[in-house]
């Protein structure tokens, strides 16, 4: 009898670790395919930023970067009275970017983009994180407002001449 039961217990545990040993297979193989998606989205972000045609959404908010012309609408930025700005609640900015400055986190797997715009009442300091899936975190300040995080997706845009050219 008690070999019998020997046999058992060494055929339960033979099963177990076969299936251990397959389990483990599967999550190196899942873990594979997402550090591959990973770079992947990495590179194509990267390539993006640099080609500097991309835009922010987030809701109705939108930073669209065309080269070195830069538009902006948040319609709900801030609160009503932005200080030394009375009575406007949005932020509408056509102009040029300035000081553009692109960092690559190879070990993050994120492109950090900065830059300043000038308008006629204000300097922005404009920070936009990006991580491989294309989410995005924006964060916009000024001396006249505090830092405003907004969370969305940046995509690429087509050049106006590539869409003429099709």
């Amino acid at each position: 009898m008690k070999g019998k039961q020997g046999i058992i217990v060494i055929l339960i545990i033979h099963f177990l670790l076969g299936g251990c040993a397959a389990i483990a297979e599967k999550m190196d193989e899942r873990r594979e395919k997402r550090e591959k998606e990973i770079e992947e989205g990495y590179e194509a972000v990267k390539k993006m930023v640099f080609s500097g045609l991309y835009t922010f959404t987030s809701n109705s908010n939108y930073l669209s970067v065309n080269y070195y012309d830069v538009e902006v609408f948040f319609p709900h930025f801030g609160a009503g009275d932005i200080k030394n700005l009375p009575g406007r609640s949005h932020l509408r900015i056509n102009s040029k970017l300035e000081n553009l400055m692109i960092e690559e986190s190879d070990i993050r797997h994120r492109v950090l983009v900065r830059f300043t715009v000038d308008t006629k009442t204000d300097k922005y300091m404009i920070n936009i994180d990006i991580a491989p899936n294309f989410d995005a975190n924006l964060n916009i300040s000024s001396s006249k407002i505090s830092t405003i995080t907004y969370m969305g997706k940046i995509r690429p845009i087509e050049n106006e001449k590539e869409e003429a050219e099709k």
